[in-house]
């Protein structure tokens, strides 16, 4: 078995970047490691990530159907300005990226898998993850550009 704080904090990480979301993140990691155990599952990173995944996909079917209204409604007017530096720039833009895009960026440049790796723990093919992965790539390093750039 894996390191249990390094397996718990990839675990956190990957829900961060599914939710941008301390809170929701912390939430998904407890209950995925919750239902491993009740279940008696090996607790192993793929385990964990499918978990997570399905938890958060689970929550947002339930929110679609329950709040339409007000998603529909919703501003981002709340969005902050950026102080000085990359950071704040970086954030901002990280939280504007697909949720889809925010997860696989993740888990290729800071969990270090591979797109065959990243394909098989969420369900689709090489080729797909490396065309997601190289557009959300550009797409941010055109908006640091904008920022930065004048």
């Amino acid at each position: 078995m894996e390191d249990l704080e390094d397996l718990l904090n990839r675990g956190y990480r990957y829900g961060f970047s599914l939710t941008n979301d301390e809170d929701q993140a912390f939430e998904l990691l407890q209950n995925a490691y919750l239902k491993i155990r009740e279940n008696n599952k090996p607790l192993i990173v793929p385990y964990l990530i499918r978990t997570i995944r399905n938890d958060y996909i689970d929550a947002k079917r339930k929110e679609k159907t329950k709040f339409k209204w007000f998603k529909n409604n919703r501003s981002t007017s709340g969005a902050y300005i950026p102080a000085n530096g990359v950071e704040p720039v970086l954030d901002r833009l990280l939280t504007e990226l697909k949720d889809r895009e925010r997860e696989i960026l993740l888990l290729s440049v800071v969990e270090e898998y591979t797109a065959k790796e990243i394909g098989e723990l969420l369900g689709m093919p090489r080729n797909t993850v490396l065309s997601i992965l190289s557009r959300t790539k550009k797409k941010l390093k055109l908006a640091l550009n904008e920022n930065y750039v004048k």
